[in-house]
Parts: C-alpha cells; structure tokens; sequence
C-alpha cells in the first residue's frame, strides 16, 4: 500500500506538469501526451484502490485518513477532466486530423503562417485519401446553404467565431473569408480554422468551414464537433434573423 500511496501524488504532479509542459512549451507533445496517458492509469487505478480502502474503514467503523481522501479527489480530476475533455466518440474517433466542409474544394489557409508555432502537420490538404474517411466517419459535415446574404452571414460567421473563443488570425471582406485559431481546452493543442462564404446565384450564401490540428495523427473528434457547433449556431443565429425580419 505504501507505494501506492507515493505513486498517487507522483502521477498527478507528473499529469499537471506534462499539460503545463506542453503548453508553455518546455515539452514535446509526445513526450507530454506519455507522461500524461501515464499519470491517467496510475491515478485511476489510485482512485479506484482509494475507494475500496475507504469503504472497507466505512464498513470496520475505522477513521480513515483526511489527507487520504483528498489524495484521491486530487487525482480523480485527472481521468474526470480527461473524459469531460473527450468529444463524443473520441477515443473510436477515425485517424484523421483534418476536417472539412468541402472535400472536393477545401478552404485554403493563406493569412495563416506555416512556421509560426509548433506545427507537425501541413496546411495542405492531405486529398482523397483523407476526404473518403471522413465521409464515411462524419457524413453529416457538408456544406451549409442559406437564404441569408452573403456579407450578412460573413458578419454574423465571424460574430460566431468569437463566441466559440477562437482567435482572428485575419480577414478577406473581399473574398467572404477569415482565418482563426482555436486551442483545446485541456493541453492547449492549436487547430487552425478557415472559414469561407460563397455567394449563390438566388441571392443567399453557401458556408464552408475547415478545422484542422496542427499536431497529431487523430483529432479524437475535436474539429468535427468544432464544425458542427459553429454551423448549427450560425445557422440558429441567421434564421432567428430572418424570422424578425418578416
């Protein structure tokens, strides 16, 4: 029991210290997401041996220790913040890290710097090999047609943006399209997002998003429900709009 009750502490230290690591540079993030996958089983298994030892001195009417049991709420956050941070799906999520609206005509990262910040993948889309995947794991990203002007939905596109808490990396009024950064909420991973509004010959406007992560194989479906939440609220925004109008 002693050494787990030293390893306990040691992997949530060792957890909180690989997500700093990472996002104030000082560790790789392979390094960090070993270390930190790590410190997950040790303080799980911890928990779960806490828990056993807790109700067992429940049961004898024995006093269990108070610095114990705050030992294991302490390191149940590690596997409670882990699985709050996990997108639906996450850990069956398809091995793709770039996810788009458009498959056939993505929209191109130009305002964003390829050697700004730590990146491993590149802004080029990978192509058909990737886009079959993604129809097939996540056929409901298509691209969002509304009646709604084109410069109204640009506006109320970049009013959603800042809402969801990404950061403006730059805009095209000209072109109907803007850049952004988001970070995941738990490393501070940074995906890179383009938006783009295509005007339709009826007057209304076709919206495609692209989302990608700039370092990892998979995204555990992060940037799929990235997309998803943006065009769902964009498009409850405008719609809401146009029912005032009339």
């Amino acid at each position: 029991m002693k050494i787990i009750n030293w390893l306990g502490p040691g992997a949530f230290l060792a957890a909180v210290v690989a997500t700093l690591g990472y996002r104030f540079g000082f560790i790789h993030f392979r390094l960090s997401l070993l270390v930190f996958a790590i410190a997950l089983i040790i303080c799980s298994v911890f928990v779960v041996v806490g828990i056993i030892r807790w109700a067992s001195s429940i049961l004898r009417k024995e006093k269990f220790p108070l610095e114990s049991l705050l030992l294991i709420l302490a390191c149940a956050l590690i596997p409670l913040l882990t699985l709050g941070n996990l997108s639906s799906g996450g850990l069956s999520a398809t091995m793709i890290h770039d996810i788009t609206t458009d498959v056939d005509n993505p929209p191109a990262f130009v305002f964003i710097d390829a050697d700004e910040g730590y990146r491993v993948n590149s802004l080029v889309y990978p192509g058909a090999k990737v886009s079959a995947k993604q129809q097939i794991a996540y056929p409901d990203i298509t691209t969002l047609m509304v009646s709604s002007p084109p410069r109204r939905v640009f506006q109320k596109a970049l009013f959603i943006g800042s809402l969801m808490g990404w950061e403006l990396i730059a805009t095209d009024l000209a072109g109907l399209r803007y850049e952004a950064v988001a970070k995941t909420r738990l490393f501070g991973f940074v995906d890179d997002i383009a938006v783009r509004i295509t005007p339709l010959e009826n007057g209304g406007s076709a919206i495609d998003v692209r989302s990608m992560s700039r370092v990892g194989v998979s995204d555990l479906g992060t940037n799929a429900k990235r997309i998803r939440r943006f065009l769902a609220e964009l498009d409850a925004v405008l719609e809401q709009e146009l029912i005032n109008f009339q």
